[in-house]
């Protein structure tokens, strides 16, 4: 932060650790802070214009984030869904499901789940069995004929999606995010090395009667550079820290994937996070799972809308899935519940096969939202646009100072890259 002469009884070796980490990883943190600063651009722009769930950035915004692909339920269409009717008949829709499904599909068929929707604007069943998903109408349970299938266009990759591949080092290989992880831990240190040489310095002052927090002194460069460390140092901490998890967590990823090429399909991505978890459904027990569900539910969201429900089996563990929300596309989340015991299912449980990162799914993606800020929602977005900021700043700045102090080293006939 300030590269004025320490005082010698002070912190004798965090200037040369400050100079020297700095210059291995200032044009790394430069490239961070202006891609993540893109990324967060272009999030809040789709944000603030109410882009509609289907657009290609929402739904780079939200990937991932309600658990792993064969987890997760919540399709983005469901975010502009109309609501199941209030006072909706739940026990009769399923029993008149249940027995129709056996009617068409046999005794012995796998029920992997049943779901209630709205589709066409009434009230739908799904039932997937083992090779196919059968549809019935819920109130007279008649079976219904299926949608013909849609041609599959190439989904549009988003600008979210674009920027993110850069800003990851590693992007083109999991294996690679390990240098995401030290650079982290060398901004980290950057920030703690920078505000233990501001505190020295701001002691030594003190002793002289000079009480400000901040001053100018070694030239424009080095003073904004001094104020804007210590502004931002909170919010770059924040970043530099739940970075570094991300960056290790995938490099775990990275890791199985090197270790498993022989696994076929789950060569890249473990079991865990896109195998079929599912066991067929018994159908005497699926009564009590809708009873403990919704009663979970309405603990939870009161009379919140539901949009949909799905009863399953998931790594073996019984579980009803609610999408609540009305209107409002923010509203609308996926809530899953042991139904069993009607506690909130987490998207990483010890039941649940290894899912690609050792801190598990559920933690990986809170640290993703404390990274980039919404875990606070907008406020917490516009903080780390500020630390996106700072940080382009910082590192423009201190390379600049380097090559200030490396040019009048040499004249003076020290060339060495590093010095302390």
């Amino acid at each position: 932060m300030d590269n004025s002469r320490p005082n010698k009884t002070g912190f004798k070796g965090m200037r040369p650790i400050h100079r020297i980490v700095g210059t291995i990883i200032m044009a790394f943190t430069l490239y961070f802070g202006v891609t993540g600063s893109i990324i967060q651009t272009i999030d809040l722009h789709a944000i603030a214009s109410h882009a509609a769930a289907t657009d290609p950035e929402m739904m780079a915004i939200r990937e991932s984030i309600d658990g792993t692909p064969n987890f997760s339920v919540i399709q983005p269409t469901d975010f502009a869904a109309p609501a199941l009717p209030e006072g909706y008949d739940f026990n009769t829709a399923l029993s008149n499901v249940v027995r129709s499904a056996r009617q068409s599909l046999g005794a012995a068929a796998p029920l992997k789940f049943v779901e209630l929707r709205v589709l066409d604007g009434k009230p739908i069943a799904l039932v997937q069995t083992t090779d196919h998903i059968a549809r019935f109408d819920p109130a007279t349970g008649t079976a219904l004929p299926n949608l013909p299938a849609r041609p599959r266009t190439p989904r549009v990759q988003a600008m979210h999606q674009k920027f993110k591949n850069l800003h990851r080092i590693g992007a083109l290989s999991d294996k690679w995010e390990f240098l995401n992880g030290l650079i982290g831990i060398g901004l980290f240190s950057m920030i703690v090395t920078g505000l233990l040489l501001y505190f020295q310095l701001l002691r030594t002052r003190r002793r002289a009667g000079l009480n400000a927090f901040f001053w100018s002194a070694g030239g424009w460069w080095r003073s904004l550079h001094r104020g804007v460390s210590l502004t931002a140092a909170l919010f770059l901490t924040v970043v530099s820290i739940s970075g570094t998890l991300l960056a290790f967590d995938t490099f775990a990823l990275g890791v199985y994937g090197m270790t498993h090429t022989s696994a076929g399909k789950f060569s890249r991505f473990p079991m865990g996070m896109i195998g079929d978890l599912s066991t067929p459904l018994p159908d005497a027990k699926l009564p009590a799972m809708l009873g403990t569900t919704l009663s979970a539910y309405r603990s939870v969201q009161g009379a919140s809308p539901i949009k949909v429900l799905r009863l399953r089996y998931f790594s073996g563990m019984p579980q009803g899935v609610v999408i609540v929300g009305g209107n409002k596309t923010d509203d609308t989340r996926q809530l899953v519940f042991n139904a069993d015991t009607g506690q909130r299912a987490s998207m990483t449980e010890p039941s649940y096969p290894y899912s690609g990162f050792p801190f598990g799914w559920q933690e990986h993606e809170l640290m993703k939202q404390i990274h980039r800020g919404d875990a606070l929602g907008i406020p917490g977005r516009l903080m780390d646009l500020f630390a996106g900021f700072s940080l382009v700043f910082l590192s423009a700045s201190g390379i600049s100072m380097y090559v200030d102090l490396f040019r009048r080293r040499r004249r003076a006939g020290r060339t060495q890259i590093f010095w302390t």
